[in-house]
C-alpha cells in the first residue's frame, strides 16, 4: 500500500546513449533495462514508486527505447498503476526532454533512470509542505565530494550550485544532488519547449538567477548512481546484503554521534580551527566512519563552534571548514550524514565578537540539544547510539540524552576537568575510553560479538537465580576486561535487563597516599571487597570514594552504585574475582592476553597519564613481578577464561 500524503506523479528519464554502461548492455538494450541483481533497474525504481504511493509513471526513452512499453506493460499491471512510456526522436538534455511531455500542475517525482534510490516519499511530501519551491534538490552527502556537483543551502533553500567540472577554490560542504528531484507547474513553466537543456548547467542556475525558490531536502536514504560498471556491481552488493531499504526513513536505527576536534580532527589549541588548512585528520578517523556507515550507523558530528560567536571566523568560514573536514574524511570512505553545530559562547570580552551569539544556550555541550535535534530529525535508535568525545563536555551531552559515552586519548583526552562548566552538578564519567575514535568505532561494531556468549550464558543461569546475580570480571591489567564487562552490560542492558557494572578501580588507593613497598592488593584496597560485596546483597547501595586513572589521584565526587533494581551485577577490576569474595560471586571470568599485547596497551595507557617511557618501563617490571602473580591466582577458581588478544582497549 502507498503512504499517506505521498507524491503521486512520478517521472522516470531513461534516455542517453548509455556509453558508460555499454560493456554492460552490449548496445542490445537501454540502460535501463539493464539487471541489477536479475531485476530491470527501471522494474526496481517502479516497484518503490508504487510501495510509496505513486499511481501514474511516465517514462521518458531514449535509445532503444521502444523496447521499454512491452518491458514494463506487465509490471504496471501487477503494481496497479499506469505507466506511459514515450520516447525522444532526438536528446534533449535531462531538462529539456520534460518540455515533450503535457503540462503538469501537481508535485512529481523526477528521477534519472541509472538511480537506485529507496525513499520516504511521505516525508518528502512534509518538506515540499514545509519549503514551497518550484523544485527541490534532493540531495545527499558522498564519499567523492570533491568530483561532484555541490549544492550550498541556507535555511532550507538552494544559495549556490558549484557543478564539478567548474574549478573551486575552497571546499564546501558536502551535500550532492542525488538525481532525483521533485517539480511543480511552476517548474515546468519555465522550461522552453523543444529547446536542449540540462538541469544542472542550465535549468537550475537560471532558475537562482531569476530569484525562482529552489529548495534542499537532505537526507540519509539510499541513492545511487548504477551508470558505470564499478557502480553497478557496488549496488547489486548492497542488494544482495540488504542495504537498500535498511536506511528508508520508516527504518530506526543507531547513531554514532562524533565530536570534530580532538576527534575527527586534530585539536590545534588556541582558540581552535579556524581555517581549512589547520584541518589535519585523527589517524583513521575517514576510516573509522566508513566503518560505523558501513555497518549500518548513521554518522552524526555534534560540534561547540564558539569561534563564530567569538568573531574569529563567519558561517561561511566555518562551511569551508567543515566542508575541508568532510572532504578529507570522504578521501578514506567516511562520510557524516549530518553536522550539527553551535555557534554561542556564553562569555564576552572578545575583540570582534557578535553579540547575538554571546548566550547561554542548550546547544553547546554539555547541553544535549544537538543530540536531541538529531533524534527529532532522523530516525534514531536512542538505545544502542553512542557519542565519541576527547573532552568532558561531550561526556556530558551523552549522559544527558541518555546514551552511551565513549572517551578517546587524542585531543582533550578527558583532562579538562578544570574548564568544565561549574553550573553542571557532577563530572560526568566516561563508559570506555579508547585510544582513537577508529578504536572507538570498532568497538561499537563488534561489541555485541564480543560480549554475547557470556551474555547468553547469564541469562541462563538468570532463570535459577533468586535476587542479583554477581558477576566478576578479572584479570591483568589491560587485559580488555573493563571492554568486556561493558559489551556484556550493553548487551544485557539492550536486552532489557537491568544491569549494574561497578568498577572496583573506584577503591584504588590515589598516589599520594601509597608506600614505597605497598602491596597489589593493598594498592586496590581488597580489604574493602567483601563489604562491599555484602553491602550490595544486603542494602543494594554502595559509595565509591572514586579514583582519575589519568592523574591517579582522588577526584572531589564519590559514585553511588545503586544495584537496588539490578538482576545482573558486574564486578570489573583486576582482583573481581579474589579469594576474599570468591564464595560470593555467582560467576567468575578470568580475562587474559598475551604478554607483548599487555605490553603495547601499558605503554599506550601510561604515556596518555603523562608517564615517560623510561618511567612506564620501570613500572611494567614491577607489576609483572609485583601484581601478576596474586592476580593469576584468579583463573584457577574462574569459571570462564577468556582471551581477548584483539580487543580494543
Amino acid at each position: 500500500m502507498g503512504s499517506e500524503n505521498a507524491i503521486r506523479e512520478a517521472i522516470i528519464i531513461a534516455g542517453g546513449l548509455g556509453t558508460r554502461a555499454r560493456s554492460m548492455t552490449g548496445d542490445v538494450i537501454p540502460k535501463a533495462l539493464l539487471p541489477l541483481d536479475g531485476v530491470p533497474i527501471i522494474v526496481r525504481q517502479i516497484r518503490v514508486l508504487a510501495r510509496e504511493g505513486v499511481r501514474h509513471v511516465r517514462v521518458l526513452g531514449g535509445h532503444l527505447g521502444s523496447q521499454l512499453e512491452p518491458a514494463l506493460g506487465p509490471e504496471a499491471e501487477r503494481l496497479g498503476i499506469t505507466i506511459d512510456v514515450f520516447v525522444e526522436k532526438s536528446p534533449l538534455g535531462t531538462a529539456g526532454c520534460l518540455t515533450t511531455l503535457e503540462t503538469i500542475a501537481d508535485d512529481v517525482l523526477i528521477v534519472y533512470g541509472d538511480m537506485l534510490f529507496d525513499i520516504d516519499l511521505s516525508a518528502l511530501a512534509r518538506h515540499r509542505r514545509q519549503f514551497p519551491a518550484a523544485l527541490t534538490i534532493i540531495a545527499h552527502p558522498n564519499d567523492h565530494p570533491r568530483t561532484s556537483d555541490i549544492v550550498v543551502q541556507k535555511n532550507g533553500y538552494l544559495q549556490l550550485l558549484l557543478p564539478r567540472k567548474v574549478p573551486r577554490d575552497a571546499d564546501w560542504r558536502n551535500l550532492v544532488p542525488a538525481g532525483l528531484y521533485v517539480a511543480c507547474g511552476q517548474f515546468f513553466e519555465t522550461l522552453l519547449p523543444g529547446q536542449p537543456a540540462d538541469m544542472i548547467h542550465d535549468v537550475i542556475p537560471g532558475l537562482l538567477e531569476r530569484s525562482i525558490p529552489v529548495a534542499i531536502y537532505d537526507t540519509p536514504e539510499y541513492m545511487k548512481d548504477t551508470g558505470s560498471p564499478s557502480r553497478h556491481a557496488a549496488a547489486a552488493e548492497d542488494i544482495r546484503h540488504d542495504r537498500v531499504h535498511a536506511v528508508h526513513l520508516s527504518v530506526r536505527r543507531p547513531a554514532v554521534f562524533f565530536d570534530c576536534d580532538g576527534v575527527l580532527n586534530e585539536d590545534v589549541g588556541g582558540h581552535g580551527v579556524i581555517h581549512p588548512d589547520q584541518v589535519k585528520l585523527v589517524g583513521r578517523a575517514g576510516e573509522a566512519v566508513r566503518l560505523a556507515r558501513e555497518a549500518g550507523f548513521l554518522t552524526v558530528a555534534v560540534t561547540n563552534r564558539p569561534q563564530v560567536a567569538k568573531g574569529l571566523l563567519d558561517e561561511t568560514g566555518l562551511d569551508h571548514v567543515l566542508g575541508r573536514l568532510e572532504a578529507e574524511l570522504a578521501e578514506d570512505g567516511g562520510v557524516l550524514d549530518r553536522i550539527y553545530f553551535c555557534p554561542h559562547h556564553p562569555d564576552k570580552g572578545f575583540p570582534n565578537e557578535v553579540a547575538a551569539l554571546k548566550i547561554d544556550c542548550a546547544c553547546r555541550k554539555p547541553g544535549d540539544l544537538m543530540i536531541r535535534q538529531a533524534m527529532s530529525e532522523l530516525p534514531i535508535e536512542k538505545s544502542k547510539s553512542v557519542i565519541i568525545g576527547d573532552s568532558l563536555r561531550d561526556i556530558g551531552a551523552g549522559r544527558k540524552a541518555g546514551i552511551w559515552a565513549y572517551g578517546v586519548r587524542t585531543g582533550y583526552g578527558l583532562r579538562d576537568k578544570k574548564s568544565y562548566p561549574t553550573a553542571e552538578t557532577a563530572i560526568p564519567q566516561a563508559d570506555l575510553i579508547f585510544d582513537t575514535v577508529y578504536d572507538a568505532v570498532r568497538f561499537q561494531c563488534g561489541y555485541q560479538s564480543l560480549g554475547q556468549a557470556l551474555s547468553r550464558a547469564i541469562d541462563e543461569r538468570l532463570a535459577d537465580t533468586a535476587g542479583p546475580l554477581i558477576v566478576s570480571i578479572c584479570g591483568r591489567s589491560r587485559s580488555g576486561k573493563t571492554t568486556f564487562a561493558h559489551a556484556v552490560q550493553r548487551m544485557l542492558s539492550e536486552a532489557g535487563r537491568k544491569v549494574l557494572r561497578l568498577e572496583l578501580d573506584r577503591w584504588i588507593l590515589p598516589l599520594e597516599h601509597r608506600s614505597p613497598d605497598i602491596s597489589a592488593e593493598e594498592r586496590s584496597r581488597v580489604e574493602l571487597y567483601p563489604e562491599i560485596v555484602s553491602m550490595l546483597r544486603r542494602s543494594g547501595q554502595v559509595e565509591a570514594p572514586g579514583y582519575d586513572a589519568a592523574s591517579r589521584g582522588q577526584p572531589r565526587d564519590t559514585t553511588t552504585y545503586d544495584a537496588r533494581d539490578a538482576e545482573v551485577i558486574l564486578l570489573d577490576g583486576i582482583f573481581a574475582g579474589h579469594a576474599s569474595i570468591r564464595e560470593e560471586v555467582d560467576m567468575a571470568v578470568f580475562v587474559e592476553a598475551s604478554q607483548q599485547t599487555l605490553l603495547n596497551r601499558f605503554h599506550t595507557f601510561y604515556a596518555w597519564k603523562g608517564l615517560t617511557p623510561v618511567a612506564a618501563e620501570g613500572l611494567w617490571q614491577s607489576r609483572i613481578q609485583e601484581e601478576w602473580p596474586r592476580i593469576d591466582l584468579q583463573r584457577t577458581s574462574a569459571d570462564i577464561v577468556i582471551n581477548l588478544e584483539e580487543t580494543i582497549l
